[in-house]
Parts: C-alpha cells; structure tokens; sequence
C-alpha cells in the first residue's frame, strides 16, 4: 500500500511539471499556490500582459523573417540577448547560475528541445503563414503534452480531456484541409512543419520535468537555458555565415530581433511573479490570450484576413484546450 501511495505522489510531482507554459522559450513551473482574493487582481493584470506580449513576439518574429534575417540568427540572439539579461536579473537577486555537471546537462537539454529547435522550426515557417494563423499552433502543446503523458504513464486516461485532443486535431483539418483556408494553398505544409514547434515544445516540458536539478530555482535554470540555446547555435552560426549584424538606422530585422529580446527578458519577469502568486494552474489561462493577441497583433501590424474555414479551426482549437485545461485546473483546485 505504502509502495502505491509513494508511486502515486510520484507521478503528480512529475505531472506537476509539465504545467503548460505559452511563450516563445517554455520551461518548468514549480508547484502550485493559492490565489489570495486580496492579489488576485495583480496575476490577472499580470497574464493580461504576458498574454499581449507574447502573442506580439510571433509579429515580431515575421517582421524579422520579412527582412531577410534567418532563423538560426534569430534564435541565437534571442537567446543570447534575453539569457543575458535574465541572469542580470538574477544577480540582482540573489540567484546565482550554477555549472555543475546536473545543471549544465539541464540548460543544454532544455535549451535544445525548448528554444533552439523549436524557434529554428518556427521561424522557418512563419516567413510563408500569417502570423495569425501561426499562432494557432500555440494551443497544441498543452494537448501534445498531455497526450505525451498518458504514454509516459504520467497521466491517467481521461476521455474528456481526450476529446480536447481530438477538437484541436479537428480544427487542424480546418486550416490544412480546404483549399480557401489560407490565403495561399500552397501554404498548408508550412502549418504542418509549424507544428514540429509544439512538438519540441511537449517533449521539452517531459524533459525539462524529469532532468530538473532537486531544489533548484527557476530564475537561474531559466537563464542557464536561454544561454545554453544560443551556445548551441553559435557555431552553426557562424559557419553556415547567417550571422545578423544590427545596422543602423534600424529597419524591420533589428525591430523584429530587438522586439523578441525585450519581450523575452520582461515575460520572464512576469511569467515567475505569476508563478509565485498563482501558480502553473492559473498561469496556463495564458495561453488563451496569447492565441487572441496574436491574432489581432497581426491584423493590426500586417493588415492580415482570416477566412471562415481559419476561424472556424480557431474555436475548435479553443475548445480543445478548454477541456484539456478545465480537468487539470479542477485537479489543482
């Protein structure tokens, strides 16, 4: 019995972290808190930010892609950029980056499947897709992750949270299936390949739940991540000779790189404030701004039109992570 119990508590601690976690660069979230209604105002205003910000850096991303910078460059400063300045932040807190052996295996292993892969996808496809309907592959990685989870025997089988899978897979046949979807047709590979991003996004998550160093702060392994992202990309970098020089007077590529820095370095800043007054639970309502945002962000910098068929994938893709997030967030009530 003793054993079953310990199995048990086992599982959630490992299910824990894997709460889903919407920006550009996911990671790990501690245990969940409870919302206290004298602050809860604050985590709201917070996500309502977060959410704006992050679904911003998908317009940022094309507007860099637009001007010809490639995805390895941008990847790299982005993680060069926003590690730096996450480990100043750190430093001004107290928390310091650590390099032994567990850590350093940490950063280099989420910082492949969580940054570097993921971003490299994304910034692949986005130059050939609205970033409108880009974003639309947002929702996807709560409903990999869970799917990832029951194999891994991490997650118990729950048809509900099951259907949300199957609504989110339903409005992938929206976008990819008719021919009037997209404003090109020959744009629904690119969607596909879009959704390597949540993929690699999933499987960081597993990862990054079932490497992470015991009593280690999020802050610093955050950073060590970021940093870890952009060692990875440095060489093929330079030796491909994609390397982006900012110019000046700046233009479309260094707003675009600049836009993602900042963004990257302040969602942060929120994302583990939202953490430590709320929780994961409450933090992964993000994702729904963040899908709604980046939608609007994109008709208000690039003029962009959606037709019904993509609306219609946006409410199915909506109504999926809405049953996969309500059992979890019952679960962590």
């Amino acid at each position: 019995m003793a054993s079953g119990d310990a199995g048990r508590r086992t599982g959630m601690a490992r299910w824990r972290g894997l709460a889903y976690v919407i920006s550009m660069t996911p990671h790990p979230a501690p245990p969940p808190l409870s919302v206290r209604p004298a602050v809860a105002l604050l985590p709201l205003a917070m996500i309502l930010a977060l959410g704006a910000m992050w679904g911003l850096a998908f317009s940022f991303s094309k507007m860099a892609s637009n001007a010809g910078v490639h995805p390895l460059a941008y990847t790299f400063w982005q993680g060069l950029g926003a590690g730096t300045l996450v480990v100043v932040l750190g430093a001004l807190r107290g928390a310091r980056l650590r390099l032994d052996r567990a850590h350093l295996r940490y950063y280099f292993a989420t910082g492949l499947l969580s940054i570097a892969l993921p971003n490299v996808n994304l910034m692949t496809a986005i130059g050939h897709l609205p970033a409108g309907v880009i974003v639309l592959t947002i929702p996807f990685v709560p409903l990999i992750t869970y799917a990832l989870a029951v194999a891994l025997k991490m997650e118990r089988f729950d048809p509900l949270r099951l259907s949300g899978v199957l609504f989110g897979l339903a409005g992938l046949a929206l976008i990819v299936l008719p021919r009037a979807s997209l404003p090109d047709a020959e744009a629904a590979p690119w969607f596909l390949l879009a959704l390597a991003t949540p993929a690699f996004y999933a499987v960081g998550n597993v990862m990054a739940a079932r490497l992470r160093p015991e009593g280690a702060a999020s802050l610093p392994l955050a950073a060590g991540m970021l940093l870890a992202a952009a060692a990875i990309l440095a060489l093929p970098v330079f030796v491909s000779g994609v390397f982006f020089v900012p110019r000046f007077p700046p233009g479309g590529a260094e707003f675009g790189v600049a836009g993602q820095i900042v963004i990257s370095s302040v969602a942060y800043i929120l994302f583990f404030e939202v953490l430590r007054l709320a929780g994961p639970v409450y933090m992964s309502f993000t994702g729904y701004i963040v899908t709604l945002s980046g939608i609007a962000w994109g008709i208000v910098i690039f003029g962009e039109r959606h037709s019904p068929w993509v609306w219609g994938a946006a409410a199915l893709i909506f109504s999926g992570l809405l049953l996969v997030n309500l059992r979890r967030g019952a679960a962590g009530r």
